[in-house]
């Protein structure tokens, strides 16, 4: 797989993880997004650790409007 794509499905499991309103779609993407990052790490491109960067929003809690 290409860099690029990996970064975008990276990015778009971490948006949606932050925005979920359930706790097992928030589990979900964050655990795609962690997929990502780890394949990422075995590539060459520097990347950072993604477990740093997933949400973890208290069971039961809502997005906010603002976000």
């Amino acid at each position: 797989m290409d860099i690029n794509y990996l970064l975008s499905r990276e990015q778009i499991s971490l948006m949606k993880a932050r925005t979920a309103a359930c706790p097992e779609a928030r589990a979900a993407h964050a655990g795609l997004a962690r997929a990502y990052g780890q394949a990422l790490g075995r590539s060459a491109f520097p990347h950072r650790d993604v477990d740093a960067r997933v949400p973890r929003r208290p069971s039961g809690s809502r997005p906010s409007d603002d976000a």
